[in-house]
């Protein structure tokens, strides 16, 4: 099914929390194949509709949750690229509430603490660029708290490339000032 047959879709079924979830994902690839274009107006504009219809099944799958959370970060991203860092700072901000809430529900899923660290840095690279040192050392000093206490089984070794990725980053940004 394309987007405009899961929207026909969904106007005929009361908010099919499958159907939204479906609409989610494929608005958000039609955001990336725009991005990827060079069509950041339409690239946003699919990410927030991604986002409108990932926003409404109640934030219980983990895949769901992952998702939004992608397609804030990337409006987000977009934003910074184009040097709106408030706006920016609004869409990381927003995913990290659905992370946090994420972890809240899920503390023991160790990818989901990482996609939080990941959040909590985006926000406090924002902050740093609007001038909010303390705030955006408090961001980082966080996420290195997030990853510290993360624990991971040996066979997990992908994501602790990726914790200790992220963790040397952070600590990079915390050295730099």
């Amino acid at each position: 099914m394309c987007a405009d047959d899961i929207r026909e879709e969904l106007k005929s079924s009361e908010d099919n929390l499958d159907l939204c979830s479906q609409l989610g994902a494929v608005l958000g690839m039609l955001g990336d194949c725009c991005r990827t274009l060079g069509d950041v107006p339409a690239a946003i504009t699919y990410y927030e509709e991604s986002a409108e219809f990932l926003s409404k099944p109640p934030a219980k799958d983990l895949e769901l949750v992952h998702t939004l959370s992608v397609s804030l970060n990337k409006i987000g991203d977009l934003r910074y690229y184009d040097g709106d860092l408030q706006s920016a700072r609004n869409y990381y901000a927003r995913s990290l509430d659905v992370r946090r809430n994420a972890v809240k529900e899920h503390s023991a899923v160790a990818s989901q603490v990482i996609d939080l660290a990941t959040s909590l840095a985006k926000v406090a690279d924002v902050d740093r660029n609007l001038g909010n040192e303390s705030t955006a050392v408090e961001g980082f000093e966080e996420a290195i708290r997030c990853l510290e206490k993360l624990k991971l089984d040996s066979e997990q070794t992908t994501l602790e490339q990726r914790r200790l990725s992220v963790l040397d980053f952070l600590h990079n940004q915390l050295a730099d000032k």
